[in-house]
């Protein structure tokens, strides 16, 4: 009996970590969703890359069923209300494939931004934490992101989507590119993302 129990706590933990998402897996969850979300809340750069750290962190604690409205859901709907704007809050809790971003399907964790947007294909330049987050904000007890401040340009500065631009404040308005096919793919993406880090002078 004491055998039988152990085998199936091993069944259960290998069915657990085979639903987890690796770092790689992760990462690329997380961008695509992010810049679907930069795109419909008119996201300013900051807020670009603290949205995707919060994806990030959300997406790397997926491990079971009972994660995908759980402690880790909770605290990322927190951590945005720090980021965006009460209007962009709101907004975001009325877009469902941005609000529970992820569903459980065949005992599969399931994105459903695919329902509504084309796969690899994006608006906008990988943000800065996609080369160099690895998710360690989710391991603090206090908010990263409680107290700061998070750039707000003005609707003139908004680059056009599918450009390789960095998100601006203010949807675009009869601008290139659309919700069913962004202009970029993800290796132009992340490409011009890594060419913006470069370009931004050191401190």
């Amino acid at each position: 009996m004491k055998r039988f129990i152990l085998t199936m706590v091993a069944v259960l933990a290998l069915g657990a970590a085979a639903n987890a998402m690796s770092y790689k897996q992760a990462r690329d969850q997380a961008f695509f969703l992010t810049d679907k979300m930069a795109y419909e809340l008119a996201l300013s750069a900051d807020q670009y890359n603290a949205v995707y750290e919060i994806n990030m962190d959300y997406i790397m604690c997926l491990d079971v069923y009972d994660d995908i409205f759980g402690t880790f859901w909770t605290r990322r709907n927190n951590e945005l209300r720090y980021v965006l704007s009460p209007a962009q809050y709101q907004l975001y809790m009325q877009l469902e494939y941005f609000y529970r971003p992820v569903s459980w399907q065949n005992r599969k964790f399931v994105f459903t931004i695919y329902n509504h947007y084309s796969r690899d294909r994006f608006f906008y330049a990988a943000p800065p934490g996609y080369q160099v987050y690895k998710g360690s904000n989710r391991y603090f007890d206090h908010s990263a992101y409680n107290g700061r401040t998070f750039g707000a340009p003005t609707e003139k500065s908004q680059p056009k989507p599918g450009m390789g631009g960095t998100p601006g404040m203010g949807t675009p308005k009869s601008q290139p590119g659309s919700k069913s096919q962004p202009g970029l793919t993800k290796k132009q993406a992340v490409n011009q993302g890594k060419q913006h880090m470069k370009s931004q002078p050191r401190r």
